[in-house]
């Protein structure tokens, strides 16, 4: 087994390639990995002004901006699954995170307030987006399950056959692996183990995240039918065939305390709490 590992999407991307293959061909592989990973980065952070979320965030409602092909897919899933999960994931929820410092604000223009049930965006023709309302995204949420998918596809694309590309917990694996679920209780303990196989695994906890703003716990997992922080101690994991949908999942389990919500019937995606 080959490993490499960078940081990305805020944490350090981890690949691991169990392949006997020649070692050009293995350096490709982790180059094509990385590099679309460093592409969605760029595109979709809420920190580098010139990514697209940014670039919308700054613009003014009534604004039409065209995007990389890459935030369009994630916008995309991010509107069926705020409709799925009747507005729970709602990545308009960045103003939240900012006014509780999860994010950085801006000292030159006002953190929008956030209003439950609204649409922030449209998808246009030909990679527009429309701006509707004076809302700030962040789609941290589901973006990092989004790149790992296509470190997937780009390894596949080059003939790896089994490997593992882990973004902060976030993970799937080509082949079957021996996963790992950390003890929320013991973040330094492990709780379970058990094998993954050609499936995606995403978890959300809040024990690296909690931090008391104004004299009140928080933590940066929000509930986006009420812009509310969730304050919890368990973990809450979904598995699905795709790591964004895995990723975006965790946070209706979070906020419902249900692994056998209905929504996670429509993705054939199970889930747990620890």
């Amino acid at each position: 087994m080959r490993r490499r590992a960078q940081p990305w999407l805020g944490t350090l991307v981890d690949i691991s390639i169990l392949d006997a293959l020649p070692e050009p061909s293995l350096q490709a592989a982790f180059q094509a990995a990385f590099a679309v990973i460093r592409e969605i980065h760029e595109v979709m952070s809420f920190h580098s002004v010139t990514s697209d979320i940014a670039c919308f965030n700054r613009a003014v409602p009534g604004a039409t901006l065209r995007m990389n092909p890459h935030t369009i897919s994630v916008l995309a899933a991010a509107q069926e699954l705020n409709q799925q999960t009747n507005g729970i994931v709602d990545i308009r929820i960045g103003s939240r995170l900012a006014a509780c410092h999860f994010l950085p604000g801006t000292n030159a223009v006002a953190i929008p307030p956030y209003e439950t049930g609204q649409q922030a965006y449209a998808l246009l023709a030909q990679g527009q987006v429309k701006k509707l309302r004076d809302d700030w995204l962040d789609v941290g949420g589901i973006a990092k399950g989004y790149a790992v998918d296509q470190a997937i596809a780009a390894l596949q694309t080059v003939g790896v056959q089994h490997a593992c590309v882990n973004a902060g917990g976030d993970l799937r694996v080509l082949g079957l692996h021996e996963i790992a679920i950390r003890d929320p209780q013991q973040p330094t303990h492990i709780a379970h183990t058990f094998e993954l196989q050609n499936q995606a695994l995403a978890t959300s906890a809040m024990y690296f995240s909690r931090k008391k703003v104004q004299g009140v716990w928080h933590s940066a997992l929000f509930d986006g039918r009420t812009g509310t922080s969730l304050d919890s101690m368990k973990s809450y994991s979904v598995i699905a065939s795709c790591c964004m949908l895995a990723d975006g999942l965790t946070k209706l389990v979070a906020v419902t305390q249900d692994s056998r919500h209905p929504s996670l019937d429509a993705y054939k995606a199970r889930a747990f709490i620890v």
